[in-house]
């Protein structure tokens, strides 16, 4: 997926600064797609040069011009075309896995270390899900078939990211009993 077609599907809910998008970004799918305000920046004025955005300027007092970007039609119909092409498969990089390739060097305390340190850090993975959770139940709270529709894929995204963290985890804790008793 490329961060283009991401910002094209933001700016399809509404007009916003690459401040605002940033902020979007880590409220909502951080926890499948994650980027930065400089990478925000640098598509949003080549999604503009393309002709997929227009941006205008807003005054604020007492602060720099606020610069909103905003949708266009080629953008919309560009966003369109995309969501609905099939995309192929991505090759999985985990370089946390090279890790555990080579850990037979590694004694067995320190294989388990490794494992149990990665068991933590998707645990709290998990509690940031809980958290975009509540941002997508505040979404249903309106109703209208649109934002019902909406909340409806969010969750999608949400409960993949839960059944993707939580069989890594029922693996960590499969492989964490295996390290234990490896021979040394």
């Amino acid at each position: 997926m490329s961060l283009s077609n991401a910002i094209l599907g933001f700016l399809s809910y509404q007009p916003m600064s690459g401040y605002d998008l940033k902020k979007v970004f880590d409220e909502s799918i951080q926890h499948f797609w994650s980027t930065t305000q400089s990478h925000i920046y640098k598509e949003l004025d080549g999604l503009e040069e393309r002709g997929l955005v227009a941006s205008r300027a807003i005054e604020q007092e007492g602060k720099p011009n606020r610069k909103e970007f905003s949708l266009t039609a080629e953008g919309r119909t560009a966003l369109l075309e995309w969501l609905a092409a099939p995309l192929p498969l991505e090759r999985i990089r985990e370089g946390w896995l090279i890790q555990i390739f080579f850990a037979h060097h590694l004694s067995n305390e320190q294989i388990v270390n490794l494992l149990r340190a990665r068991r933590a850090a998707l645990a709290q993975k998990l509690a940031e899900l809980e958290q975009v959770d509540g941002i997508i139940q505040q979404r249903k709270a309106g109703h209208s078939a649109e934002q019902v529709r909406t909340a409806a894929m969010w969750q999608a995204t949400l409960s993949y990211g839960h059944a993707h963290y939580q069989a890594e985890l029922n693996w960590l804790d499969g492989m964490i009993q295996r390290a234990e008793t490896l021979p040394e």
